[in-house]
């Protein structure tokens, strides 16, 4: 089996880039400096030349957790495909990936999954879908679709938030002030709108 032309090892604190068979030394803090600016093993591999399994396990050795990337891409919503141009790597290995990451990607349910009293909290401590989805570091749409399954897992009734139009987030506000108040006595659009008024003095 021929030795690969471009490749990487690890020579203390420092990467050696190898070349056709001449190496160069490189500081660690270079490597990982660059794959936290730019997140891409594809821009990394521009500089670092090796193998995907070579970089990734260079990148760990110097303590840079790619997994922990990944998961991250995919809880901002990035597609397998974009992710596979991304790093340059086989789409499959990414959806592989994905599920061996714990998150499933199954037609018409959203890829981030999170536990649905999770959900619920975080739009009680925000009081509303942008302040929520901001807390957990996703979209405001991928919020919504998530707040939605929660409220079907807790059954019908429970919650009208999502019957409301998304530009009255004001109004969500103040229903999550409500909540915390005690039981929920402001259930008309126009009592919520004399509540926030009232708390918040605008008009």
């Amino acid at each position: 089996m021929a030795e690969a032309k471009h490749y990487l090892e690890v020579s203390g604190d420092f990467v050696i880039i190898f070349a056709d068979g001449d190496g160069q030394g490189v500081h660690h803090s270079e490597l990982i400096e660059l794959m936290t600016l730019s997140r891409s093993l594809a821009e990394v591999r521009k500089r670092f030349v090796g193998s995907r399994t070579n970089l990734i396990e260079t990148l760990e050795h110097f303590g840079y957790d790619f997994d922990a990337l990944l998961q991250s891409q995919f809880r901002e919503g990035y597609r397998d495909t974009t992710l596979a141009k991304l790093h340059r790597v086989d789409p499959k290995w990414i959806a592989r990936k994905r599920e061996a990451l714990g998150f499933p990607n199954t037609p018409g349910r959203s890829r981030v999954e999170f536990p649905a009293d999770q959900v619920r909290m975080a739009y009680d401590a925000a009081g509303s879908f942008v302040g929520a989805a901001r807390l957990m570091g996703i979209d405001r749409r991928t919020f919504r679709e998530l707040y939605a399954h929660a409220t079907e897992q807790m059954g019908p009734g429970r919650d009208d938030t999502l019957d409301r139009p998304l530009e009255n987030e004001r109004l969500a506000r103040a229903r999550a002030a409500a909540r915390c108040v005690g039981p929920k006595v402001y259930s008309s659009e126009d009592e919520l709108k004399r509540f926030f008024d009232e708390e918040w003095g605008e008009s």
